[in-house]
């Protein structure tokens, strides 16, 4: 570990947001459940986007919002992820790389179109997320080179890509390079949709290599099918540090079965959830790497989250590095 070049290795789908304001006329007449986030068709991403206007274009996925957020904070990461051969994985590419973050388009092959999430933002600051998977479907062992790997401390796995067949064998071929070269393994279950659908494999993987985990209250809840309190105890018994998100009542952090509740950061306004949980685990994971105390971590991560809150998108408009 010593000779990492970089902390983390980041591993998700690329996916490009498109984010836009809309009424809630518009959900109701897309038939798109408010607070939802739900895979679409190619055909459907397209009626979606011809109902909206102005929106706004960025590189996004989960992992990789994490891993700018890591890189803002001052940390060094890559990141491991398909895009497809089009405009959208170009601005992809670009993006992350100008933001300081190493990735490299492996897989040559793909025809399927870079990944897409709409995401229509409700004046209560709701998001409802439309992911068109495409090219992200095709992440396979053949995605990534083992040297992104080998260069790490420790991965962080998005739990998205459990929708992807090929991509559960690429992760577990990820986790078990990690670990036999005595790397960390980190895990977000990344949704309470997603938990439903992989309750088994999440369970399985975490038993097996996870040392970290991320989750929000619904979906520790959701994967062991417990209450809060008894859903922790569990998973405090399978990994060594933990945090679970409470939304606006902040945020339950554990390291070696001590556990801490962190207040939430106050905020005037709230603009835009997308991508809260995505920066918490950023600040956390900063303050973990550079041997914070467990609490600080939490407090870290409970800032950065209530940052990105504050405008339209899931990437700091800072330097996360002003709020340490």
């Amino acid at each position: 570990m010593k000779n990492s070049k970089v902390e983390i290795c980041f591993i998700g789908n690329a996916i490009v947001d498109i984010l836009s304001k809309v009424n809630y006329d518009t959900l109701d007449k897309l038939e798109i459940p408010k607070g939802s986030m739900q895979l679409v068709d190619e055909e459907l991403s397209d009626k979606i986007l011809k109902c909206i206007q102005d929106p706004i274009i960025i590189s996004g996925g989960s992992a990789a919002n994490t891993a700018v957020g890591f890189k803002s904070f001052g940390g060094k990461c890559s990141f491991i992820g398909q895009i497809g051969n089009d405009r959208y994985g170009d601005l992809f590419l670009k993006d992350l790389n100008n933001s300081g973050i190493f990735f490299k388009y492996k897989d040559f092959q793909v025809r399927e179109k870079t990944s897409k999430s709409i995401i229509l933002v409700t004046p209560d600051a709701e998001r409802s997320m439309n992911t068109f998977l495409g090219a992200s479907n095709k992440f396979n062992i053949n995605s990534f080179d083992e040297q992104f790997i080998i260069d790490s401390s420790m991965i962080y796995i998005e739990g998205y890509l459990f929708d992807q067949p090929e991509a559960k064998k690429a992760i577990y071929n990820c986790c078990n390079l990690a670990k036999s070269l005595h790397k960390k393994v980190a895990l977000s279950l990344s949704d309470l949709f997603c938990v439903d659908r992989h309750r088994k494999d999440f369970i399985n993987l975490i038993g097996e290599f996870v040392d970290i985990i991320f989750a929000n209250e619904h979906e520790i809840k959701s994967l062991y099918q417990l209450d809060l309190i008894e859903s922790i105890n569990n998973v405090k018994n399978n990994v060594d540090v933990g945090a679970i998100t409470l939304g606006a009542r902040g945020s339950i952090v554990f390291k070696n079965k001590s556990e801490y509740h962190i207040d939430p950061v106050f905020i005037e306004e709230l603009v835009d959830t997308t991508g809260a949980g995505d920066l918490f685990a950023s600040g956390f994971l900063f303050g973990l790497i550079k041997k914070y105390p467990i609490e600080n971590c939490g407090h870290l991560g409970n800032k950065a989250a209530s940052e990105i809150i504050k405008y339209i998108g899931a990437r700091p408009k800072i330097s996360l590095k002003s709020i340490l």
